[in-house]
């Protein structure tokens, strides 16, 4: 073996080549060993940030789904889901309010064709990372004269409806049971009509999520499941139900359409807000308006303040601008553009504002620590701390009774007074007394008078020469009565025959 001197930092070494060769070859052989093994057992495995391979873990965490059984038809629930109507326009958008979670946050952040945030602040309180159980007990709707919770400032606003969407953050794995969900949306929106009776009711359903997003737990099993309870909520209750989702889904798939959602797979992109605020013109409910006028005034509005909600209840982490798919919830100040909500009437915001506590401030970050407005007028940390609310007694209604006074009850009128017993008549029938039984028919009697019967007629006598009278005084008078039999001698022997007339002797002799 020959050996070489290599001088290294000033110094010479002696090396053998044919072990060095040796070396480097075993070196080599080991690398292409482990290049190979790593290639066949786990070289076509995708990187975690591989969309496809993203896809591959969610289909993990709801493997069963089934696009078809997602879909709701209109003629299940009898007029519950709104038809399909011509635009109602800008103004049916300006005219509702719209409250939600963080998706209902983007209407203010994000612009519509025409370059217009898709709502105003005065139309819009959606808050981040918020579920169904603080609709009632979140203050979260900044006015001049405080901090109020979805029930309170819909009574302030007095909007001729709403459209509330809830349900995401409410979500968790793909168990179809929606009962516990149903049965707390169903009370806070009871909360929400009994504020402000006057509403139009419509509750929007839960949006569709990415098939590729940063939420594996939030499956699209789940969500149908719940948006189906939600429209059988709707019908229980009269309200009606918005059932966006279906322009939003891709049909085959049952996922949110490509490009409606941002990067997150969870929150709306401008496109999908667009096709949603179109599919909410065209699904329009327009009522007769029946709210009390005239409309109160309307203070101040300043929006929803931000970090009302520091964890995602998603993945409970802290929010940051990534975990809201870009949002902040930072409320832009409206535009002179943009339309205000009709017959709402602003008070000129002033120098210093008023403190829920009734306090001034020079401005709403001055005043002390945020208090509610309680449902009897006074102030409270959190609407758990309010007084009892004491129920109102129901009024009882009157009925009017048969004598004509009112009363609470039909058992609590007067008695009727009992009638007199019935006599029979005449002719078989019944009556109160015999005054009011009907009239007998009369007969003729013999001399042509009238009579009730024939027992009643005059009475009959003969003056027997034919004539009948009812007084024999009345009987007529014989101006020649008859003369006795034996009387011929008296008369000078003049006969009278029995006629009563006499003999031709007796007769005197007209020429004697």
């Amino acid at each position: 073996m020959k050996k070489y001197k290599i001088k290294i930092n000033g110094k010479y070494y002696k090396v053998d080549i044919d072990k060095l060769l040796i070396l480097l070859i075993a070196i080599l052989s080991v690398s292409l060993v482990l290049v190979l093994v790593g290639h066949f057992a786990g070289g076509n495995r995708k990187k975690p940030d591989d969309p496809a391979a993203t896809a591959e873990t969610l289909d993990q965490e709801d493997p069963g789904y089934d696009a078809s059984q997602g879909k709701i038809k209109e003629s299940e629930f009898n007029g519950t889901i709104l038809s399909k109507t011509k635009d109602a326009g800008a103004d049916y958008v300006a005219e509702t309010l719209f409250l939600g979670d963080s998706n209902t946050a983007r209407f203010l952040v994000s612009y519509d064709s025409e370059g217009k945030p898709f709502t105003t602040r005065n139309n819009t309180i959606g808050v981040v990372g918020m579920g169904i159980d603080a609709i009632s007990s979140l203050a979260c709707m900044q006015f001049s004269t405080g901090l109020y919770t979805m029930p309170q400032a819909v009574k302030i606003i007095q909007p001729e409806r709403i459209i509330i969407t809830f349900g995401t953050n409410n979500l968790y794995g793909n168990s179809t049971d929606a009962s516990g969900f149903i049965q707390r949306y169903e009370q806070q929106l009871k909360n929400i009509v009994a504020a402000y009776p006057s509403v139009d009711m419509i509750v929007n359903s839960i949006p569709p999520v990415a098939k590729v997003r940063d939420y594996p737990h939030v499956t699209m099993t789940q969500i149908d499941a719940y948006n189906r309870a939600i429209a059988e909520m709707c019908k229980k209750n009269d309200w009606k139900y918005l059932n966006s989702a279906e322009t939003l889904k891709d049909e085959k798939t049952g996922y949110a359409k490509a490009g409606y959602l941002s990067n997150d797979g969870l929150h709306f992109s401008s496109t999908g807000l667009q096709a949603l605020f179109e599919y909410i013109r065209t699904h329009s409910w327009v009522t007769k308006d029946d709210r009390p006028k005239p409309l109160a005034n309307v203070p101040a509005i300043y929006g929803v303040p931000d970090g009302l909600i520091k964890t995602n209840p998603l993945n409970d982490k802290e929010f940051t601008e990534e975990a809201t798919g870009g949002d902040t919830q930072q409320v832009p100040e409206p535009t002179p553009e943009v339309k205000e909500t009709p017959e709402i009437k602003k008070t000129e915001e002033p120098t210093t504002v008023t403190c829920p506590d009734g306090s001034t401030a020079a401005s709403m970050d001055a005043c002390p620590a945020a208090t509610v407005i309680c449902p009897d007028g006074s102030t409270a940390a959190s609407m758990d701390a309010c007084p009892a609310a004491t129920p109102t007694p129901t009024p009882q209604t009157q009925v009017t009774c048969w004598d004509g006074s009112t009363a609470a009850s039909e058992d609590a009128c007067p008695a009727k007074p009992t009638p007199p017993p019935a006599v029979t008549c005449w002719d078989g029938s019944t009556a109160n007394s015999e005054a009011e039984c009907p009239a007998k028919p009369l007969v003729t009697c013999w001399d042509g008078s009238t009579a009730e019967s024939e027992e009643a007629c005059p009475t009959k006598i003969d003056c027997g020469n034919g004539t009948f009278v009812t007084d024999q005084a009345n009987c007529p008078v014989e101006d020649n009565p008859p003369a006795d039999v034996g009387g011929g001698e008296e008369t000078g022997g003049d006969t009278v025959d029995e006629s009563g007339s006499g003999s031709e002797e007796s007769a005197p002799d007209g020429n004697g």
